[in-house]
């Protein structure tokens, strides 16, 4: 009693026991230690006393009437008045599961219950330091509410809480149940981008891969082309203090997934980003991506979305890693390590399932088989490093100069192979022309010098060049190569022309 008579303001300590006999040694220990005691007999009565005393810390006994000690612990830790009180579990239960049950209901300390209490003191004394809470606090909160409205309300608040906790537990159930949705990570980050959509109120959401420059972006209202190409750049902006300096927008590989009617500028419902939020998403220590939501409405991004946002965060930085990593994966697979284009083995995998096709349909198919001109001489004047940036500027130049649809790759060495599906040869030769032109006039900043490339094409189609296999579309576009190289190179030579 004498530490309570020095200490003018002691720290005042919630207990909520049923047990007389309990409670009276409770209050016994912690009294002798010059702390002042508030007593609640059951789980209500700790949360009104806790709302109505503003206690420094709160010693709940697990199994009580009417609210258990979990429960209770849970609604302190979820108020924003209470959330910052210091909670010690007291219970004669050891089992390795109730402690962990009760660490995560947000305690701070889980004690077992003996004959003298003897570990409690200590631990709250530890916490009470810990926290450098050396006086009690002043503040109460006011309650004009009778004994049975007060019952009332913190039931209440109990069904709102589990109501809530419900609905976050089947967030995190939906996202998480699309870790095994499909093969392709495209469909698997949109699709957890819609869920994200649903339940914060966004108009465009997206992920940005820092590593793979991959941008994947799902438009969930109508928001015409002006909103949609804002949220694209407040995406970049976002991710660019994670990219290599001299990144820019044009290296980025768009993945998009929206209505087409969304986009148009007659059915814009939006005027302009008004709210924005980016989240990281990391993997191993480290970020692998952002998520970036946009909203044309001021505030969008509520506490309660916020709130759903720092929920889903893991799950949904966990399905994305795996879609990248398992992406990662199959692109090894079917890539060249250089250029990131389809590799030789895949291109003839996608050339037999194309002929099969266009066969079966009877429609048409064209192949461009493309070769740089004097290629081995720039290797000798500049080096093979200078020659390996020029396949990897190549292989961009081509890519913008045919549909997504087309498949590019590169064939072998400094030869690259594109497949047109559904393309007749005379579109093909204009395609190989346009392609031809564009890396004629561009300009390969290699290393330190600025090179200039002309290329040499050859060209075959389906049926025209009356070929009865995918292996014989590639010798007459092969032969064709042929024929441009001996005719002076630079130039385009069509399959079967004399």
């Amino acid at each position: 009693m004498e530490a309570v008579q020095e200490n003018v303001n002691p720290i005042r300590i919630l207990v909520a026991e049923d047990s007389t006999t309990q409670r009276q040694i409770i209050r016994s220990v912690l009294t002798h230690e010059g702390y002042n005691v508030i007593m609640a007999n059951d789980g209500i009565e700790a949360i009104t006393q806790a709302l109505h005393e503003c206690p420094d810390l709160v010693v709940l006994d697990i199994e009580m009437p009417k609210m258990n000690g979990y429960q209770v612990c849970r609604l302190l830790k979820d108020d924003h008045r209470t959330s910052h009180i210091p909670v010690v579990m007291l219970t004669s239960k050891s089992q390795e599961t109730d402690k962990f049950w009760g660490l995560k209901t947000g305690a701070d300390r889980y004690v077992t219950k003996d004959f003298k209490l003897t570990g409690l003191a200590n631990t709250v004394q530890e916490i009470l330091e810990h926290r450098g809470i050396k006086s009690g606090g002043v503040h109460s909160f006011s309650d004009n509410g009778t004994s049975g409205q007060q019952e009332v309300d913190v039931l209440s608040r109990v069904n709102e809480l589990l109501d809530r906790k419900l609905y976050e537990a089947t967030i995190i159930n939906e996202i998480s149940k699309l870790n095994t949705l499909s093969e392709d990570c495209g469909i698997t980050v949109n699709s957890v981008l819609s869920v994200i959509a649903k339940v914060t109120d966004c108009f465009v959401c997206s992920v940005f891969f820092i590593e793979e420059l991959e941008f994947i972006v799902h438009v969930h209202n109508p928001v015409g082309i002006d909103f949609f190409e804002e949220s694209r750049l407040q995406a970049f902006e976002a991710a660019t203090p994670f990219l290599r300096s001299g990144t820019n927008p044009g290296q980025v590989r768009e993945i998009r997934d929206a209505d087409p009617a969304f986009l148009e500028k007659e059915n814009n419902a939006s005027e302009m980003v008004r709210s924005v939020m980016t989240i990281p998403l990391k993997a191993r220590s480290q970020t692998i991506a952002l998520l970036t939501l946009t909203s044309p409405h001021r505030n969008a991004f509520s506490d309660d979305i916020l709130r759903v946002l720092e929920i889903i965060e893991y799950p949904v930085s966990v399905v994305v890693d795996n879609a990248r990593l398992h992406e990662g994966t199959r692109r090894l697979a079917m890539t060249d390590g250089l250029t990131r284009l389809f590799n030789h083995r895949h291109f003839y995998e996608l050339l037999e399932q194309e002929f099969q096709r266009t066969r079966r349909y009877k429609t048409n198919l064209s192949m461009i088989m493309i070769d740089i001109d004097f290629f081995k001489q720039i290797n000798d004047t500049y080096g093979h490093q200078a020659g390996d940036e020029i396949l990897k500027e190549l292989a961009n130049v081509i890519s913008r100069e045919v549909r997504e649809v087309d498949l590019l790759a590169r064939y072998g060495g400094e030869e690259f192979a594109v497949l047109l599906p559904q393309t007749n040869l005379e579109k093909a030769r204009e395609v190989a022309e346009r392609i031809r032109k564009s890396v004629e006039k561009h300009e390969f900043d290699s290393l330190e010098s600025t090179i200039k490339v002309t290329i040499s094409i050859g060209v075959a189609g389906f049926p025209e060049n009356m070929v009865n296999s995918q292996t014989e579309l590639v010798q007459v576009a092969d032969t064709a190569l042929y024929k441009a190289k001996e005719s002076g190179k630079n130039c385009v030579i069509i399959g079967g022309a004399d």
